[in-house]
């Protein structure tokens, strides 16, 4: 009786010295890498959960923006970063799912830990008001007569374009800019025809009047715009989606991907976080940690394809 008890006592007596770490840690500043630059919607949205997950965890969260290489240069760094959980990243489909197919980047999906997707991006899209396109068959018919350029800043939205384009048997050439409100810029100037991009950069526009939203590029309509129907809903079979989320580099011990998992959960559900998110054009959608994996891996699988169609996968 006595050697089945010591026996029966020896699993708690070695998780023990594991829970009593984990209960302890973190014991200092965790740094989280933004992909991008300061003040869109990425960055934002990355610190307002930030904010709420630190008072879980106790210790502060130090966003870090490094933008570059078109979402690539944050992944990169966390990565390469040491795998004690004192360093994560944020990232969407755009640095995991499709920039691997596109640019020459030293890491894939199974560089990293996924830890929760905590938020969906919208996309619309939008002529400037003089435009003679009143809606999206309008954009279409003159893009099937003769090609029709459109402004975004990359992937996913200039995907959804092309795909749009596709489906519909229209032509539409892809003007790169570097920032959404660079983009907006173009379609509000006439040098482009229409524009495609997140609500934060071109709802000035829309309530000024400078800007016509033609559909929801998204799965559903913009609370702002409630009256403008999606693609879907106008016929086209098409859906620009991205979300983020968190995560490490591989390697990071389990008990302290479960307390950072936990922390990020209680905060994506905080009524303070959705109250900024919608404010920034985006939407909660929190995602477990293998869910989230789930979706970049597939994504990754799916956009190989139609960037290879498009002429915008890089050459093996």
């Amino acid at each position: 009786m006595q050697r089945r008890t010591l026996l029966a006592a020896a699993p708690a007596a070695l998780l023990a010295p594991r829970l009593a770490r984990a209960a302890t840690w973190p014991e200092r500043e965790i740094s989280v890498i933004v992909q991008y630059g300061p003040g869109g919607s990425t960055d934002v949205s990355t610190r307002a959960i930030a904010a709420e997950a630190e008072k879980i965890l106790g210790v502060p969260l130090q966003v870090v923006n490094r933008p570059g290489g078109q979402g690539t240069v944050g992944p990169q760094q966390v990565a390469a970063a040491r795998p004690d959980g004192y360093t994560l990243g944020t990232t969407g489909l755009a640095g995991t799912a499709i920039a691997p197919h596109m640019l020459d980047v030293p890491y894939s999906a199974d560089s990293f830990t996924f830890l929760p997707a905590f938020a969906r991006y919208l996309y619309g899209i939008a002529v400037r008001a003089e435009s003679p396109h009143r809606s999206i068959a309008d954009l279409l018919a003159a893009a099937k007569a003769k090609r029709t350029t459109f402004a975004a800043t990359g992937a996913p939205n200039n995907i959804g374009m092309f795909d749009l384009g596709r489906k519909a048997g229209a032509r539409f050439q892809f003007v790169p800019f570097g920032s959404g409100a660079e983009a907006v810029t173009a379609a509000l100037g006439g040098h482009v025809d229409a524009v495609i991009q997140n609500p934060p950069e071109m709802l000035p526009a829309l309530q000024s009047g400078r800007l016509r939203l033609l559909a929801s590029a998204s799965a559903g309509r913009w609370k702002e715009y409630p009256d403008v129907p999606t693609l879907r809903e106008q016929g086209h079979d098409v859906v620009v989606d991205s979300m983020i989320g968190f995560i490490a580099p591989k390697g990071v011990p389990e008990e302290r991907l479960a307390v950072l998992s936990r922390a990020f959960l209680e905060a994506a559900r905080k009524p303070a976080l959705a109250e900024i998110l919608g404010r920034f054009g985006m939407v909660p959608a929190v995602m477990q940690p293998d869910e989230f994996e789930r979706t970049v891996r597939e994504a990754h699988d799916r956009f190989g394809p139609e960037l290879r169609e498009a002429g915008l996968a890089r050459k093996r």
